[in-house]
């Protein structure tokens, strides 16, 4: 086997990953033949999963690995077949070993969402993208929704006041606390705050839930949008997603185009899935979510950066505290966050990110 990258040659001396590559590919009944293959390591992300693309030709796959013995795979598995079934645009999945520690997918190439919209020619084509990917949310959120029962990994997980307080406690901890090195003495009105936060949003419908709907997680194959890293999916409110995609620190839109792109999605819910929508609670709420969104993504960039040493991932706290900050003026009932948010962001400014 060729590799193609320096920093992976190695791997070609590793017989059990080679092998167990091989036995994949025989089990898919893929036409790629390993000897003559070329071995290119993708984008390394956030997760303790490491992706390799084999290519001979025109013919290609990837092939997903856990570094350790987490179940994600087998969550991975378990929803992106369920995904499969109902027509959702995610890869095929060809195979998987015994252990469910390595899996054959569908290549979707190198077209990520944030990708094109880097390469945009301008607003409009901006507008395009997201639109494409908005119908393709509302199809896989309320298509779904009767099915849910079907998928195992889904059976019993429903994103709920504990999560959305799991969330606060970690924005808390790993972003406020140790990357700002804040002191916070009012703990008890902190919880109050995120307790009220957490309740009102607990209080939504449920239905599928991809719950790190970015960006980086949005492929374009085809001209039809596909969606990756869905293992921890669940079932969860639809605004959840949709503040993750229209609120992305990874790529930050204007606010007047995330208002157009909302009534599209509204719109989407409305007219395609037959949904009744009250829009005045249903964009309070999508505000809502983005203050819980936001706080996670501080979070995982904080622990990311400090735990991980991916220091990359705190380049996009400015734009993830611009999100905080903008939304906090339409909530006057979270006082001390504010003060917490003015903080942090004189502390942010002040580190080299």
């Amino acid at each position: 086997m060729q590799l193609s990258a320096e920093g992976f040659r190695s791997m070609r001396a590793e017989q059990t990953f080679t092998k167990k590559v091989q036995q994949l590919i025989i089990k898919a009944g893929l036409q790629l033949s390993l000897q003559n293959a070329e071995l290119t390591a993708l984008t390394d992300g956030g997760s303790d999963r490491n992706f390799y693309r084999i290519k001979e030709g025109a013919a290609s796959c990837v092939v997903m690995a856990s570094t350790t013995p987490r179940f994600d795979i087998e969550s991975y598995i378990s929803v992106g077949a369920f995904l499969f079934k109902h027509g959702i645009g995610v890869p095929q999945i060809y195979a998987h070993d015994d252990e469910k520690q390595a899996v054959l997918l569908e290549d979707l190439g190198d077209d990520s969402l944030l990708q094109l919209l880097k390469k945009a020619a301008g607003a409009q084509e901006i507008k395009r993208y997201y639109e494409q990917v908005l119908v393709s949310l509302a199809e896989m959120q309320v298509k779904t929704k009767k099915h849910l029962h079907d998928c195992g990994y889904l059976l019993g997980r429903s994103f709920g006041y504990e999560a959305f307080r799991w969330e606060t406690d970690y924005f808390t901890e790993c972003f406020l606390k140790r990357f700002c090195g804040l002191v916070i003495d009012n703990d008890e009105e902190l919880d109050r705050e995120f307790h009220s936060l957490a309740a009102s949003l607990d209080s939504e419908p449920r239905y599928f839930m991809h719950r790190d709907f970015q960006s980086q997680n949005i492929y374009f194959k085809d001209s039809r949008p596909r969606f990756i890293d869905f293992q921890t999916a669940t079932k969860g409110l639809l605004q959840y997603d949709a503040v993750s995609l229209l609120k992305d620190a990874y790529f930050k839109l204007e606010e007047n185009i995330r208002d157009i792109l909302l009534a599209f999605y509204l719109e989407t819910l409305e007219s395609d899935w037959g949904m009744d929508i009250e829009r005045e609670s249903f964009i309070r709420t999508f505000h809502q979510a983005g203050l819980q969104r936001n706080m996670q993504a501080l979070g995982a960039f904080a622990y990311l950066a400090m735990d991980k040493g991916k220091t990359v991932f705190a380049a996009h706290i400015p734009n993830a505290l611009f999100y905080l900050r903008d939304a906090l003026k339409k909530f006057p009932e979270f006082p001390l966050l504010r003060e917490l948010l003015e903080q942090a962001e004189i502390k942010t400014q002040s580190t080299k990110l």
